[in-house]
């Protein structure tokens, strides 16, 4: 069981020291930092991570890759390059470019892969790897690798050389290896393909791709799912050309297996394929994909729930209870299954914490719990938000800190009876705090707890703590969630700061207008 309440101070005590990470030395690993902050949370995403120097070194470690993400199974290393382009002959400064920008970055990755897998323990957030990686990597049997190029500084080429406003790269799988930069290989300028088929799958993006693929799978296993169908998919012959990466996403986006997921499904088309650039286009002006991104608005309340509690056990100002341990590897299974969420459970989260803070306002005492729904890719968490007035009396009798106790407690005896009671679920997540109050401070508590064989005994004495704090004593209220990932009608408000910046339907000037403000506010 791991609590890890935040204080209610807005400037909160530093109880340990911070987790520092890089931020980058160039401002293309800048850049990729920022892109992993937002899109993985911070906890999860560490740039310029190192791998100790040898026995026989003198010297400080060396840079595993650009960017390592480690969250439950799924480990993606980012490699970099931001090469600029050859001021020469088409074909000659393509060759030039994708060799440069591509060959050493393979090299990278599959430095990194092989180190990850042979010495995970030998990986530091320092140069001089005194401070080890803060969270454990996933067992060998369990762990999922991806490998992402980011190859920056051809797309105002590509814009000026194809009829793609884009300027993200042509996918064709048929291209391999050193083909991507051979001067005989005849292939066609801004094309990608299998940059190394002698091993596992290294994706291929460009700065236009990388942004739009964020955008649209900005959660850990959204990101990771379209990974790997990805992977299987150009490797499959199933696809000849895909004209940029935002197409290639729109054709995933609109198609769904017979489980139900998003995928490359091409059973009704002639194979090879080929999806040609209006693809995107044209689902981004559809109506119900507008509507999905005005609903998925009230989702970004779980992601700012998540940071709460991530950049606390990051600054080292998590505050532990009397008679609880902190340790941030156990504290970070917690915050993990919110971050393991896909952004669809995430809006039906969002919106099921709003509701409970505002019927919080209302009781003395209020639970609201998220079941795992059948069929959700194998998620087997259920979480629940606990909202407690602090009452004028409990000031006068006992304080706010054995306030928190009680809140705590209270929490868990109810995780316990909830995993007792459905024992198909595997993990409890529990929130708890204050409801919103007008001039009063806040507090956040976090619980964890897995299921066990509760003995005989075990189980009554749940049941018997249960009902002495009133809780779970009767069938619980089930209010069905089946709304759709793109819904029918438009009746949300749009949040500008979530505004799609890749829609093409302003003209050129308007979009790099557009592109500056959103690159200024980056920064």
């Amino acid at each position: 069981m791991s609590n890890i309440p935040s204080g209610i101070d807005d400037r909160p005590k530093q109880l340990r020291d911070p987790i520092l990470k890089a931020r980058g030395v160039t401002e293309s690993e800048r850049y990729l930092a920022k892109l992993g902050d937002k899109s993985f949370i911070n906890l999860w995403s560490y740039p310029n991570p190192f791998r100790d120097k040898k026995s026989n070194d003198k010297g400080d470690g060396k840079e595993l890759c650009d960017l390592l993400v480690v969250c439950d199974r799924h480990v993606i290393i980012f490699s970099e390059k931001t090469i600029n382009w050859p001021n020469t002959e088409i074909n000659i400064a393509w060759n030039r470019w994708a060799k440069r920008a591509l060959e050493a970055s393979v090299k990278q990755v599959r430095g990194a892969e092989r180190w990850i897998s042979n010495f995970p323990e030998r990986i530091f957030l320092d140069k001089q790897c005194t401070v080890p990686f803060p969270i454990d990597f996933p067992s060998p049997n369990e762990r999922i690798i991806h490998s992402v190029l980011v190859a920056r500084g051809a797309s105002q080429a590509c814009k000026d050389h194809t009829n793609r406003n884009s300027g993200s790269l042509t996918i064709c799988p048929s291209i391999q290896s050193s083909q991507h930069w051979s001067q005989n290989s005849g292939i066609q300028p801004f094309s990608i393909g299998d940059i190394d088929p002698s091993g596992s799958f290294v994706h291929v993006f460009d700065e236009i791709s990388l942004d739009m693929i964020l955008y649209e799978l900005d959660t850990i296993l959204d990101f990771t799912e379209y990974l790997s169908k990805r992977q299987e998919f150009l490797r499959s012959g199933n696809l000849a050309e895909a004209q940029g990466e935002e197409n290639l996403y729109a054709f995933y986006a609109t198609k769904i297996n017979k489980e139900g997921d998003h995928d490359f499904v091409c059973d009704d088309l002639p194979n090879p394929i080929f999806i040609d650039q209006q693809q995107y286009e044209q689902l981004i002006s559809n109506e119900r994909y507008i509507a999905k991104k005005r609903a998925d608005q009230i989702s970004y309340m779980w992601d700012r729930l998540i940071e709460i509690f991530t950049d606390r056990m990051l600054d080292g100002t998590s505050i532990t209870l009397d008679g609880y341990e902190y340790e941030l590897r156990k504290s970070e299974l917690a915050v993990r299954q919110m971050a393991l969420q896909p952004r669809l459970a995430r809006r039906a989260h969002g919106e099921a914490v709003i509701g409970a803070l505002e019927e919080g306002k209302k009781h003395n005492r209020f639970f609201r719990i998220m079941l795992p729904q059948s069929g959700s890719k194998g998620l087997k968490t259920a979480f629940f938000i606990q909202t407690l007035k602090y009452l004028e009396w409990m000031d006068k009798k006992f304080g706010y800190e054995k306030y928190r106790l009680k809140r705590t407690e209270n929490a868990l005896i109810f995780a316990r009876g909830l995993l007792e009671r459905h024992p198909h679920i595997e993990k409890v997540v529990g929130i708890s705090r204050e409801p919103p109050q007008e001039d009063q401070g806040v507090s956040e508590d976090l619980l964890y707890i897995e299921q066990s064989n509760w003995t005989d005994a075990e189980v009554k004495m749940i049941r018997r703590d249960c009902k002495k704090i009133g809780v779970l004593q009767r069938n619980l209220r089930q209010i069905p969630w089946n709304d759709s990932e793109f819904p029918d009608v438009l009746t949300i408000n749009i949040d500008s700061s979530h505004e799609n910046p890749f829609h093409t339907g302003l003209n050129r000037k308007e979009r790099r207008a557009r592109s500056a403000r959103l690159k200024k506010n980056r920064k």
